[in-house]
């Protein structure tokens, strides 16, 4: 397969599908320094599942040449492909390694790649095992760029989604050390992390917010007590009157 011919493929079918009017409410909604086309989440899934379908046969080696090609791309909508692969790949991804991880966080500069690869790949790699790899996450949390701090704390939500994976006291270790942050992608990011842990271990949550109530960035405090009392995070049923 020529990996490179293949990216521009993508590219194409990814340019083609650009929508203007979803392009001017991402570039005002995900500030990048990438190009946006505004691609449509549920095309580009689409665009993901047609080449692998395409490509049945294709060995690992060269998806993953693919997935490191287009992270390197100039648009958005190629590193979120990049993330969209590796999804349909997932049982691949337990075989990636920690440069992968390293090199891709570096070109980070926006929540939607950060919180796609945090979920979709990075937490995934961390629970299939955690005892060589969850250490990164207490790296990546001292990190002084805010997209590592950032994906180090949303990867821990596909980790909490379940008691059998899910590791709170390392989550409250890592919100620990950025609690006192303002940084919007980091006390949204916080959030996040707490109210997840709000299925599984409602009691730890609750002791924590109270604990740090003061500390915490008001809307973070805000939030968590709306999931905790109605189970929804703005404490509103949306479809009520």
């Amino acid at each position: 397969m020529d990996g490179s011919s293949e990216h521009q493929h993508l590219l194409a079918a990814l340019q083609a599908a650009g929508d203007a009017g979803y392009q001017a409410g991402s570039q005002m909604v995900t500030k990048s320094g990438l190009r946006i086309y505004g691609v449509r989440v549920p095309v580009r899934r689409q665009i993901a599942r047609d080449w692998q379908q395409d490509h049945p046969q294709t060995p690992w080696p060269e998806v993953l040449a693919l997935v490191e090609s287009l992270w390197l791309g100039e648009s958005l909508e190629e590193r979120s492909l990049a993330i969209l692969l590796l999804e349909r790949y997932k049982r691949h991804i337990p075989r990636l390694a920690w440069d992968h991880f390293n090199r891709w966080r570096r070109l980070l500069d926006n929540w939607e790649v950060t919180d796609g690869l945090a979920t979709a790949v990075f937490g995934p790699w961390i629970i299939a095992d955690p005892a060589n790899r969850q250490s990164h996450l207490e790296d990546l949390i001292a990190d002084q760029d805010v997209w590592s701090r950032r994906l180090a704390l949303v990867a821990t939500v596909p980790m909490n989604r379940s008691a059998k994976t899910g590791r709170p006291d390392l989550t409250f270790e890592l919100i620990e050390q950025v609690k006192a942050e303002r940084h919007p992608m980091i006390t949204k990011a916080v959030s996040w992390a707490l109210r997840t842990m709000i299925k599984i271990w409602p009691e730890r949550v609750t002791a924590y917010l109270e604990a740090n109530r003061d500390t915490l960035a008001g809307h973070v405090a805000r939030e968590v007590d709306n999931k905790l009392t109605t189970g929804l995070k703005s404490g509103k049923d949306s479809s009520g009157p």
